[in-house]
């Protein structure tokens, strides 16, 4: 008896439901811990810091911040917590403003002086300044867990196919191109003062990271064949090409490997050994890419050009020092040196939240002048591109600032005092969400996932202001149109 039975006339056979959602479904529940235990300690550790305005109470706060940051960040990488943005902000500014401060209050030598009188800064002033912190972290945690879903789903893959091994290989081209043209260089996107950067820099300064996480993940996922080695080359070439352009962004990249390997379905299980090699070699690469670029930073002092050298003339100078011995050590002193004060982010954000509670704020004036610097010239031909929020703050609060540390809680801080350093995290998050869903209900899988990593790679960053993050939703919106189309591309097949 044949087992296949033809359908009745007025029987439909139906296509599987696609997912109205693209990135994924199936959310892991809202945790207690993350509703109660994280947002009461740090509203409890911020409220008491505030009332005792000492520097014991900001130390301690620090090092309350710099434990959940620490654990929030395990949680996420490596016990595949869900991903949402306002658990990364609030990740992001405890790691920043609290284990910073951590790391220069213990490794700062200052004889018998404590932080605040060696920085000439005000202990009650810096107390509070933290106490902000904890208080805006709070929130984030509390009523990121309470109202928005994760960002991808547990059973969301990014798929190793044709186009996507082909996007990371055009991907890999476009930003050599971008060195050759100098669009890129050192640092990034190549601009000036009182400039802006064309599109095509901006894009490939915004997808480098991201594109370089992905491309590491999918090497690692990829089986053996021409795909592999091709994925592996171009992993070779953008981990590189990263060494010249910062290191935090070397840090955050690692980061971002670390998370791209959970969406291609790697999992790092079974033995040690396999653990450990793959966090030696992320290991390896922060450390030689933090000491490149070190060295590529201190050549610029024997360049006749300064700061302005170009990339080559900094590897040329750096290869000088490689060839005779001094390399390892110049950039490993300048490293230590730098780390010991670079760290201490909260002096500029306390002077500010300090000014705000003592004169008026500026009620919106910096929201507005970082904002334009997002609108094209075209459009805005007037805009004042010497706008500041030192420049505003001096002026407002009677501060000195020149240039300093500036992020989404120096932005709220700045306009409306501690409400804003509550409520402007808060909404960049709902905005960058939003940002997020709209396309993952219309592109492919592919093209929503690099654009996640890109808001997610920018979350990672403390010292970002209003501008980064509307440059952001503005290069998704035009990289979801480039890779849209890239996605209804024929696909580039290779036989082993």
């Amino acid at each position: 008896m044949n087992a296949i039975r033809t359908a009745s006339p007025g029987m439909q056979f139906l296509p599987p439901l696609l997912p109205s959602r693209l990135l994924g479904e199936d959310f892991a529940p809202p945790r207690a811990h993350y509703l109660t235990h994280i947002p009461a300690i740090l509203a409890l550790t911020g409220l008491i810091t505030w009332i005792a305005g000492n520097e014991i109470a900001m130390v301690v706060a620090a090092a309350v911040a710099s434990v959940i940051a620490c654990y929030l960040l395990w949680e996420w990488l490596f016990r595949e917590g869900p991903t949402r943005f306002s658990t990364t902000l609030a990740m992001t500014l405890l790691l920043g403003y609290g284990l910073g401060a951590m790391n220069t209050w213990l490794t700062l030598p200052r004889g018998d002086l404590s932080l605040p009188a060696y920085l000439g800064l005000d202990e009650a002033v810096l107390a509070r300044g933290m106490a902000a912190v904890l208080l805006s972290a709070a929130a984030l945690c509390f009523l990121g867990e309470m109202y928005e879903r994760p960002l991808f789903g547990r059973e969301f893959r990014i798929p190793l196919d044709e186009h996507t091994h082909t996007l990371v290989y055009l991907g890999t081209l476009a930003i050599l191109a971008g060195f050759f043209t100098h669009s890129l260089g050192y640092g990034g996107g190549a601009n000036t003062f009182g400039q802006q950067q064309g599109v095509a820099a901006a894009l490939l300064s915004w997808i480098f990271s991201p594109l370089a996480a992905l491309t590491a993940a999918v090497f690692l996922a990829t089986s053996k064949g021409s795909a592999k080695l091709l994925t592996g080359i171009c992993t070779l070439i953008l981990c590189l090409l990263l060494m010249t352009v910062g290191r935090r962004v070397i840090i955050y990249t690692a980061m971002e490997i670390v998370f791209a390997l959970r969406l291609t379905g790697y999992r790092v299980k079974g033995r040690i050994v396999k653990k450990a090699l793959l966090l030696a070699a992320l290991a390896g690469f922060v450390v030689v890419g933090v000491t490149t670029l070190m060295l590529l930073r201190l050549a610029a002092t024997r360049s006749s050009n300064g700061v302005n050298a170009s990339l080559g003339e900094r590897i040329d100078i750096a290869m000088v020092w490689v060839e005779d011995g001094t390399a390892i050590r110049r950039a490993t002193e300048a490293n230590a040196s730098n780390a010991k004060t670079r760290t201490f982010v909260l002096g500029f954000f306390s002077d500010v939240l300090e000014g705000s509670s003592r004169n008026t704020p500026a009620l919106g004036r910096d929201f507005v002048g970082l904002t334009s610097f997002v609108i094209p010239r075209v459009l805005y031909p007037d805009k004042d591109l010497t706008f500041g929020e030192e420049q505003l703050v001096d002026d407002i609060f009677g501060l000195t600032y020149y240039d300093a540390a500036n992020s989404i809680l120096t932005n709220g801080a700045t306009d409306f005092g501690l409400v804003g350093v509550i409520l402007y995290p808060l909404f960049i998050v709902w905005l960058m969400r939003i940002t997020i869903d709209l396309p993952a209900r219309v592109l492919p899988s592919l093209p929503t996932s690099i654009i996640a990593l890109g808001a997610i790679f920018m979350l990672l960053q403390t010292e970002a202001t209003l501008t980064t993050y509307f440059v952001t939703i503005r290069n998704q919106i035009l990289f979801s149109i480039i890779l849209l189309i890239f996605s209804r591309l024929p696909v580039l097949r290779l036989r082993n």
